[in-house]
């Protein structure tokens, strides 16, 4: 192959495609959300997620500054990194949703699902019921971000081609190894 890379310039050409996108999205667990100030500032923070329905789904206590950031301006954002220097950024937008909504029931425990398994043993043996009773408080909501746009970048590709190994416009195959 003799298209090889000769500038950083155009990164667009390294996208991820909406397969791999929900492969990714589904394996992750960790995103960054991101929202911005009253006075213009953006800010975000780490949580844990679950995609579910094409949507980012988190949950946070009522008293948090996002929360009346986001039902103010519910632009924001979504960033999730994996590795191979692969990265899905999506604007979106906001949904508060009050306590004891409809969605809290399979929010909480699609979270325990993703959660637990990765908790200490002492927290995983109480199961599923203890972490939720624990979620369910008079202040916790849930917030829905749906995205707008993606923007992703695949490192791998630029590696790929750089060597030679793959250029844009070509079909891209997976490594054989998932985890990447």
């Amino acid at each position: 192959m003799s298209d090889k890379l000769e500038d950083y310039e155009d990164v667009s050409v390294y996208g991820i495609d909406q397969t791999r996108r929900e492969t990714l999205l589904a394996r992750q667990h960790e995103c960054a959300v991101v929202w911005s100030t009253r006075d213009g500032w953006p800010v975000g923070v780490m949580h844990i997620y679950v995609w579910h329905e094409g949507r980012f789904w988190v949950t946070c206590t009522g008293e948090r500054k996002r929360v009346p950031a986001l039902r103010a301006r519910p632009q924001s954002s979504i960033i999730v990194a994996f590795p191979g220097e692969q990265t899905l950024t999506a604007k979106t937008l906001a949904t508060v949703h009050a306590p004891g909504s409809s969605h809290h029931g399979w929010f909480y425990r699609a979270l325990a699902e993703r959660v637990l398994p990765t908790q200490p043993a002492a927290i995983r043996a109480a199961g599923h019921e203890a972490w939720i009773a624990r979620l369910e408080t008079p202040t916790r909501v849930v917030i829905e971000f749906e995205p707008q746009k993606w923007i992703s970048f695949d490192g791998r590709k630029v590696g790929a081609h750089a060597t030679g190994k793959w250029a844009p416009g070509l079909p891209w195959v997976e490594p054989e190894d998932e985890s990447s």
